[in-house]
């Protein structure tokens, strides 16, 4: 029978469950962010129903988006110009089969927002699952139009304060 410090060993040394839980940010909670993967510099919101979405900072998040993005996992960007990538991370919430519209549009809004169109009433968004977003080569991380799921015509002023909250909490203003 194992010694509670026999356990405690076993898991923070052979598991390296000690080096996780040194990098571990309980603060990261309080301000809302979970969902939040290690390294990602991006922004990190809640769509109406509580599922993470990510919005990344520049396309040097793209690699880190695809790695983490799995299952349900929702890819947003505006279908002409330049824009982030954002990525409702659906599979987060395992009673969710798949995404609710409105975290959908919220996704998309925040793909219209953090883009060229940004002053724009409506802007056309596409959206795939993770199996369609270029993987390598000058496109990586892109959508690939011919593979996109479909298409949200979002609005970038529903998110105007729920925008300017996050980035003054998460220190990008």
């Amino acid at each position: 029978m194992h010694t509670l410090m026999q356990i405690r060993h076993q898991l923070e040394h052979d598991l390296g469950l000690a080096e996780r839980l040194s990098s571990f940010d309980v603060d990261l909670m309080a301000l809302g962010q979970w969902g939040r993967p290690a390294g990602f510099e991006g922004l990190v919101l809640e769509s109406p129903r509580g599922i993470p979405i990510l919005v990344s900072q520049q396309s040097f998040s793209d690699a880190l988006l695809r790695r983490v993005s799995s299952g349900s996992d929702l890819w947003f960007q505006v279908s002409e110009g330049r824009g982030s990538r954002v990525l409702l991370r659906t599979s987060m919430v395992r009673s969710m089969v798949r995404a609710p519209r409105e975290c959908m549009e919220t996704a998309s809004d925040l793909a219209a927002h953090f883009s060229d169109a940004r002053r724009s009433d409506e802007v056309k968004v596409m959206f795939t699952d993770s199996r369609h977003v270029a993987k390598r080569g000058g496109r990586a991380g892109q959508l690939k139009e011919a593979k996109r799921l479909g298409v949200i015509w979002a609005k970038p002023a529903r998110v105007v304060d729920v925008v300017r909250d996050a980035q003054e909490e998460q220190g990008w203003l």
